[in-house]
């Protein structure tokens, strides 16, 4: 009788945990359907009637930006261009820098280290946007609003801790006795981490470099601040172009919205096989 009880609980908390499950995958999907079917509607069709399918209002002209440009002077490539430039640098430096920085943390004995694990951790607790001021006044001096670097060097800083710690908690779990073998035979720890430890660690780099790229590509309120000319937009804060003072031409943003998650949803499908290795890193012992 109780194996009966516990056998039909079982079932009841499986059967709870799908629709849970069902019910989120609803709130996640519907908005998103709802984007891009009201891309393919008029601006005025989407304010009459926003939630209705384009069935006979159908129109492929809000991703016209040929005609933005023309009439509008809104030239979409290069919010584009803006966003992945400053997204991949930003990318390249900070996973280069973490990485090392999280192989010595885990590796290499000096005085301090602990010290620096808990400075790391506070850091990731400071309010970002608290800084935004004395951030502005600092690139202003040194010369890098509308640049490039400007808002990439902030990116880096902001996500080095958290980036950081990820790779030292996978770092830690590698088999000790492969890197002690290798330095029996030589090795230093600059070639250890390129030779060895490297080849091996697709996991945290997928998973640094996947958080990152999210979190870089939807950034908003620096890129704002300090990418101020029209040129140096990028694609977050060119869409209020579009917000006129008096009207919002809907459906061109939301064509742009659709296409600005593309990328998104592109780099998490080539680099997702080895997201769950890199965050559960640190879980288990090697």
């Amino acid at each position: 009788m109780a194996l009966y009880r516990r056998k039909e609980n079982g079932i009841f908390n499986k059967l709870l945990l799908q629709m849970i499950l069902i019910i989120w995958v609803i709130f996640q999907v519907v908005p998103i359907l709802w984007l891009v079917s009201s891309s393919f509607k008029p601006s005025v069709g989407i304010m009459n009637n926003p939630f209705s399918f384009p069935l006979k209002s159908l129109t492929i002209e809000n991703y016209d930006f040929q005609k933005f440009k023309t009439f509008a002077g809104i030239d979409i490539s290069i919010f584009f261009k803006n966003s992945a430039v400053v997204t991949l640098i930003s990318l390249i430096l900070l996973t280069a820098v973490a990485l090392l920085a999280g192989y010595a943390l885990a590796r290499i004995r000096f005085p301090g280290k602990n010290i620096f694990i808990f400075f790391f951790i506070v850091l990731m607790g400071i309010p970002i946007h608290a800084l935004i001021i004395p951030l502005y006044y600092l690139i202003g001096k040194i010369g890098l609003l509308n640049n490039y670097f400007g808002l990439a060097f902030p990116y880096i800083a902001f996500r080095f801790s958290f980036s950081t710690l990820l790779a030292q908690a996978y770092f830690k779990q590698y088999p000790n006795e492969i890197v002690e073998a290798a330095k029996m035979d030589g090795c230093g720890h600059l070639r250890i981490f390129f030779s060895i430890i490297m080849p091996g660690s697709i996991g945290i780099i997928s998973t640094i470099l996947i958080v990152n790229f999210i979190q870089f590509w939807n950034e908003f309120l620096f890129a704002l601040v300090i990418m101020r000319d029209n040129a140096a937009k990028t694609l977050t804060v060119g869409l209020m172009s579009f917000k006129g003072e008096r009207a919002t031409d809907w459906g061109p943003m939301l064509a742009v919205i659709t296409l600005a998650i593309l990328p998104t949803l592109l780099f998490y499908l080539i680099f997702s096989r080895n997201l769950i290795k890199g965050l559960t890193a640190g879980a288990i012992k090697g």
